[in-house]
C-alpha cells in the first residue's frame, strides 16, 4: 500500500534517531524494521539528505551516507531522539487505560497488561496529571454481557426504565457495549419490541445468559426511519442514552437539533412524551400525529376518570 505524505514524514523522523542508535545498519534491516521495501527506505534516505534547519546551507542540512546498503548519520541536526507523545496525547492514553481497567475488573489477564502499560505511562508523566472528574461506572454484569456478545447468546435482564419509572423484564440480543461520559451503555435487539434499544448498565438489576441464537438482526428489525428532534441543551442524558442511533447533532439557537435513525416510532414517541416539553418533533409528521393522538387519548381517559 502506498504511503501518504504524513506517514512518510513520520517514518523519516523516526529513521534518523534509529540509525543513530544503530550505526552501520543496512537498508535491508531498516526495511524490515519499518515494514516497507528496501527501495522505499532508499527514497526516504534521499529525502532526509535534503532536509535540515532553516537556512538550508550545507551547515544546516542533515548529513548521512548510505553507500553499499550501509547507512550512517554524520550530522542529525535536531532529530537525535525518537518521537514522543505530546502531553495531551499522554493524557488521552492514560484516561483510556483507566477506563479499560474499570470495565475489565473480572478479567485478570487483561488487567495485568493494562496495569503494565499504565506503569510505563506513569514513568513518563506526572501520575496526578489525569484526574477523573467522576467515578467511571462499572457493572457486575459486564463480563456476562461480553460473553453473550462474543458467543451470540441472548440474555434476560431486569431493567429499571427511567422514562416509565418501572422495572421490566427484557429478553435481548446484545451486540455492543460503549462508554460515554463515564457511563456504560448496552446496545441490543429487544425481542418483544422487535427493535434496537440502548440500556444503561447501571440500571440493570439482574442479568442471565441464555441460549445461542442464529437470529439475523438485520432481517428481524423494521425498516429504519429518520427522525429529527429539537432537544433542550439541558437534556444531555437523552443524547447520551441514545448515542448509538444518533447520526447527527447540531447546536442551534433553539437547542440541539438531533437526527436519529430508528426502526420503531412507537418507542421514540414515548421517549419524546416523557421528556416533554423539552423535546419537540421536527419530522416526520407521522411521529407528531402519533404523539398528538396519544396525548388526546390520555386527556380523554383522565377526564373520564374525573367524571366517574
Amino acid at each position: 500500500m502506498a504511503d501518504n505524505a504524513a506517514q512518510r514524514a513520520l517514518r523519516t523522523m523516526d529513521l534518523v534517531p534509529y540509525i543513530l542508535e544503530h550505526p552501520g545498519v543496512s537498508t535491508e534491516d531498516l526495511a524490515v524494521k519499518f515494514s516497507v521495501t528496501q527501495k522505499q527506505i532508499e527514497k526516504d534516505l534521499q529525502l532526509i539528505f535534503l532536509c535540515g534547519l532553516p537556512g538550508y546551507t550545507p551547515y544546516e542540512l542533515i548529513d548521512l551516507t548510505f553507500e553499499d546498503g550501509v547507512v550512517s548519520i554524520i550530522e542529525p541536526q535536531v532529530l537525535t531522539k525518537p518521537r514522543n507523545f505530546s502531553s495531551n496525547e499522554m493524557v488521552v492514553i492514560k484516561l483510556g487505560l483507566e477506563m479499560l481497567r474499570e470495565i475489565n475488573v473480572n478479567e485478570p489477564d487483561k488487567l495485568d497488561k493494562i496495569s503494565t502499560l499504565l506503569q510505563k505511562i506513569n514513568k513518563q508523566t506526572d501520575q496526578d496529571s489525569v484526574l477523573l472528574a467522576k467515578e467511571i461506572s462499572t457493572s457486575p454484569y459486564y463480563s456476562v454481557i461480553n460473553t453473550a456478545i462474543s458467543q451470540r447468546r441472548q440474555i434476560s435482564i431486569e431493567y429499571q426504565s427511567v422514562s416509565r419509572d418501572q422495572l421490566t423484564i427484557r429478553l435481548i440480543f446484545p451486540y455492543n457495549v460503549s462508554m460515554l461520559n463515564g457511563n456504560l451503555y448496552l446496545s441490543a435487539y429487544d425481542v418483544d419490541r422487535r427493535s434496537d434499544r440502548v440500556f444503561k448498565l447501571d440500571l440493570i438489576s439482574r442479568c442471565e445468559i441464555g441460549e445461542p441464537t442464529e437470529l439475523d438482526l438485520t432481517k428481524s428489525a423494521s425498516i429504519d426511519q429518520i427522525v429529527e428532534l429539537m432537544v433542550d441543551v439541558k437534556l444531555t442524558n437523552f443524547i447520551e442514552r441514545n448515542t448509538s442511533i444518533i447520526v447527527d447533532q447540531r447546536l442551534t439557537s433553539d437547542g440541539i437539533k438531533v437526527t436519529l435513525k430508528v426502526n420503531n416510532l412507537e418507542w421514540i414517541s414515548r421517549a419524546v412524551m416523557s421528556y416533554a416539553p423539552n423535546i419537540k418533533v421536527i419530522s416526520p409528521a407521522a411521529l407528531s400525529e402519533m404523539i398528538e393522538q396519544r396525548v388526546k387519548n390520555l386527556l380523554n381517559a383522565y377526564s373520564s376518570q374525573r367524571g366517574s
